[in-house]
């Protein structure tokens, strides 16, 4: 975990020192802690923009989420920097190989056809990427490091097919077996799905609605 950590954050800090948003809300981070909403009324840009510079940030270990209060109710949700110096030691061959965002999201969402489709999905390793995409260790690490830190791709899909065999009622074992991917991605799903009104889940049994 260490090593693909190590790959996947070094180019998540030369991508974000070479943004002109990220270094900006960096800058700003380095004054004090603000939230996504601070930030964006303070820049001018839409709320998924900045959470999306704020979650490649927090990728790359540069930031890191601090709780506050602010008078009654639940702790606002503030980002801080993580420390004010950073070290990179980087084996250049291993990071020129490195695919870029584009490739990386199409290498995501082939390994994710793949598992889901054809079934066989259990957890995410370095190795089951080689296997699956036919790539390098290096890139391998961040493909999985991607889908560790976002494996909401994989839910979204699995979810998808679980609505395509859902006729009825059915078990969170029945649909583990016939889609041949681990209960846990498949409970995972289904809590999507019944968050979004799709399913009802009641004693263990998982009902379509939609």
């Amino acid at each position: 975990m260490y090593v693909r950590s190590r790959i996947y954050r070094a180019k998540k800090i030369l991508d974000a020192l070479s943004s002109d948003s990220k270094l900006r809300i960096l800058k700003r981070l380095l004054r004090s802690p603000a939230s996504a909403t601070d930030l964006a009324n303070e820049f001018g840009l839409t709320l998924p923009a900045i959470t999306s510079h704020l979650r490649d940030l927090e990728e790359a270990g540069l930031i890191r989420i601090i709780e506050k209060r602010r008078g009654r109710g639940r702790p606002a949700k503030l980002y801080a920097l993580t420390r004010k110096r950073i070290t990179l030691e980087i084996d250049l061959e291993v990071l020129l190989e490195l695919p870029d965002e584009e490739s990386l999201e199409e290498l995501v969402n082939e390994y994710v056809r793949k598992k889901v489709r054809e079934g066989g999905l259990r957890k995410v390793t370095i190795r089951d990427v080689m296997d699956t995409l036919g790539v390098s260790r290096a890139v391998a690490a961040v493909v999985a490091e991607r889908l560790s830190s976002d494996p909401r791709p994989l839910i979204e899909a699995i979810a998808d097919r679980v609505m395509e065999h859902l006729n009825g009622e059915k078990t969170t074992v029945e649909l583990t077996k016939e889609l041949n991917i681990d209960r846990w991605w498949v409970s995972k799903a289904v809590e999507l799905l019944n968050e979004e009104g799709m399913v009802e889940v009641k004693a263990g049994r998982v009902k379509r609605l939609a």
